[in-house]
């Protein structure tokens, strides 16, 4: 059966604010911990569960509700000792209105999620190291090298900032911020940490290449019509950052003061250039 166009996974991920506020004042029960690493498969995964009916929290809706600073400050509870690590209090404050989790740093809660709710199956999405570390070094942590994070993180602190200290205090967590073979090797080590804390009655280790079959049957969904997604976000998901990028610059000319925003544009249209 032929595969589907690949879809464009900005309009797959993204959910409007008043759309966010309204799915937070809903009630659903956690039912699916995607535990796997970001670039195995997550979004076409997403996709697919959207299409079974599940309402997922990703990271794009952690950075439209303002839940980035609170997964900083369980990241630091949790790995460094500062502060009271989260129970099912901090957690369900959190993912209040969604069924499914996913993205880091979810996954490095893996037993903490499993805690909280004793009702919910794990699945872990994988793929082989060496891809997963070209992907990841090509999207991710691309983005993440873009050399004007640091120069805008300390002129949008409210933005820019939150994001960037979030994003190296979980990569200096993971693989302390070390792209090559370290950051591969804690990837294996990552999904030996999932397999070890999660019961295997809960577990799916799951590969989108096998389509609808293995996750229906562990769901206990039928298998809808149609091929399973097909979401090739590689080139979107720079594009995604470049945006995330233009606002934080946009924030940062408007902190400096409005004569300044001439210089901002000209400087914004050179860093964006450079970090390309």
């Amino acid at each position: 059966m032929p595969k589907e166009k690949a879809q464009d996974s900005l309009s797959i991920q993204w959910r409007s604010q008043e759309e966010l506020k309204e799915l937070v004042k809903q009630d659903r029960p956690m039912k699916v911990l995607i535990m796997g690493m970001p670039r195995s498969g997550t979004m076409s995964l997403v996709a697919a569960l959207k299409q079974l009916g599940y309402t997922p929290y990703d990271f794009v809706d952690r950075i439209i509700l303002g839940h980035m600073p609170l997964w900083t400050q369980a990241l630091r509870a949790k790995f460094q000792g500062q502060g009271k690590p989260w129970g099912k209090a901090e957690l369900d404050r959190v993912v209040k209105g969604f069924d499914c989790v996913l993205d880091v740093p979810c996954p490095f809660f893996t037993e903490d999620f499993l805690f909280a709710y004793p009702d919910s199956v794990v699945i872990l999405n994988k793929r082989d190291p060496e891809p997963w570390l070209a992907s990841m070094n090509s999207t991710l942590f691309h983005v993440f090298s873009w050399p004007s994070w640091p120069f805008l993180a300390k002129l949008d602190p409210g933005f820019a900032g939150v994001w960037y200290t979030h994003c190296t205090l979980t990569w200096d967590i993971f693989c302390s911020n070390d792209y090559g073979e370290k950051c591969k090797q804690k990837y294996l080590e990552h999904y030996d940490y999932v397999r070890r804390v999660t019961p295997k009655e809960r577990l799916l280790e799951y590969e989108v290449k096998e389509g609808w079959g293995p996750l229906c049957r562990f769901l206990g969904k039928e298998v809808p019509e149609g091929d399973f997604p097909n979401v090739n976000d590689k080139g979107n998901f720079v594009k995604a950052h470049g945006m995330l990028w233009a606002y934080a610059m946009f924030n940062a000319v408007k902190n400096v003061g409005i004569g300044a925003a001439s210089v901002g544009v000209g400087v914004a249209a050179w860093w964006f250039y450079r970090t390309r």
